[in-house]
């Protein structure tokens, strides 16, 4: 022990990504130390399937903790989680099923038996989360049938902890975009009925500050938040609706953070918690997924993709309409059966054209959530954007350039990872960024071009 009070204390966060594991180990100021990623074993992704294991995840993590350990006296663990994840354990934790991501859309029939039942909008109303096969509500409806009474469901974050800690403890904004919280702050009477499950088979609710000794007594955990939630610490958008974040990463997303509840159809609402506001705005799954699969198709790097794709826009040149929608897509429409494809090819189209097309088919989706959120009386006077794709700075142009919006990038680390970072830094859990590029609109043909195709795309839906 005398040697661990030698070393440099230390904190140490975990991203549980959609298609990445994540970690980050900083001193107590947030300075980085080590930063690292790992695609996760046992991973499916065939069919409407997408799972992780759940137990190659807890081992890693302890893995990574160990090794950390050595180098580090860890003071706290934090963590950041992708949203809409669901496992399913029996009564003494240990899991039934893999950890389903937001991706698995096994559950669309019933999704679908739910709309039937005309029940969609009083569970958007009363919970915040539109009915679909991305919910770990929805997702537990399917499989409760075949499930022993004693199961119960939980996300792989409230897994982790539990592990950890032998605490079933959940975070607000993890549970707010389970589906089974109502947009009160508290488990939604219509969903536990839905759900069959009682208030009493659910973690404790807490704030996303809530440090909870580990098993061994060495170090504290911190429940951290959902990617948004911890993402919109490090980028300081405090609760009044003013601020907006543009996220694209595997998945999309274009939101703010709002002091009152919004009812719209095409967009999500999730409560943050007590004093921290509701989470707002539209997630797109058709991103980074897509543009690796474009770039597959025409054997291709991502890089490669974006860099010609956005030189023909930019050209103006014709261009076919891409309609992106290859793994479904969320908003607007929240309909898992929508599909890929390319309309208006011509034999003067060629590869390059496709890919642009593809591009200002993205730009019109972020279009389209920017519009809708404005239309609710939510005005962003800033939209922020961290790492992930947009660390590029040709892409920030062109969407700055698309959506006639400056944006500020706030630095090019993972703003999720290190939002979880903040919280296990500062009881607060909010920070103060610091801006360190700020893109301005310079093409103002890109936004005619892009208000065009919001106009197709819609069309599309509705025919």
């Amino acid at each position: 022990m005398a040697r661990r009070l030698d070393m440099e204390r230390a904190l140490i966060a975990f991203d549980l990504g959609t298609t990445h594991l994540k970690w980050v180990v900083t001193d107590l100021s947030g300075q980085i130390i080590l930063a690292q990623n790992q695609m996760p074993s046992g991973v499916r992704t065939d069919g409407c399937h997408s799972e992780q294991n759940p137990l190659w995840v807890y081992d890693r993590i302890v893995e990574v903790l160990k090794d950390a350990r050595v180098r580090w006296n860890i003071q706290r663990l934090s963590f950041s989680c992708a949203m809409h994840t669901l496992l399913v354990v029996d009564s003494e934790g240990n899991p039934l099923t893999q950890s389903l991501t937001w991706m698995d859309s096994c559950a669309f029939p019933a999704a679908e038996h739910l709309r039937k039942q005309d029940v969609a909008g009083d569970l958007k109303r009363q919970t915040g989360v539109p009915l679909h096969a991305m919910s770990p509500l929805v997702k537990w409806i399917h499989l409760r049938s075949t499930l022993p009474k004693s199961a119960r469901p939980v996300s792989l974050k409230d897994y982790l902890v539990f592990r950890l800690t032998n605490r079933w403890q959940t975070d607000y904004s993890t549970a707010a975009a389970s589906g089974f919280l109502g947009l009160n702050g508290d488990w939604c009477p219509l969903a536990l009925h839905y759900a069959d499950v009682s208030a009493r088979d659910l973690p404790e609710l807490h704030p996303v500050t809530l440090a909870i000794p580990d098993t061994t007594g060495q170090f504290e955990v911190v429940l951290g938040g959902n990617d948004a939630a911890t993402a919109h610490v490090h980028l300081g958008i405090a609760p009044d609706g003013g601020v907006g974040v543009l996220a694209m990463g595997t998945s999309g997303a274009l939101r703010t953070t709002s002091a009152y509840t919004v009812d719209s159809p095409e967009l999500f609402c999730y409560t943050m918690g007590p004093t921290r506001g509701y989470l707002v705005g539209s997630a797109f799954s058709n991103i980074g997924n897509y543009l690796s699969w474009v770039a597959n198709l025409f054997s291709l790097s991502v890089d490669e993709v974006l860099h010609r794709g956005i030189d023909t826009v930019r050209r103006g040149e014709p261009l076919p309409v891409a309609i992106p929608y290859l793994y479904g897509e969320r908003s607007p429409w929240w309909r898992e059966d929508l599909h890929a494809e390319w309309r208006g090819l011509t034999p003067l189209h060629g590869r390059d054209h496709m890919l642009g097309s593809a591009l200002l088919s993205i730009a019109a989706m972020y279009f389209r959530g920017l519009q809708t959120l404005e239309h609710q009386g939510v005005p962003l006077e800033d939209l922020r954007i961290g790492s992930g794709l947009l660390d590029r700075p040709f892409l920030a142009q062109f969407l700055s350039d698309s959506l006639s919006r400056p944006l500020s990038l706030v630095d090019a680390q993972d703003a999720s990872l290190m939002g979880a970072i903040d919280l296990a830094r500062s009881e607060k859990g909010l920070t103060t960024p610091v801006i360190q590029r700020y893109y301005h609109p310079s093409h103002s043909s890109l936004y005619e071009r892009t208000l065009e195709r919001v106009s197709i795309l819609v069309a599309y839906q509705k025919s």
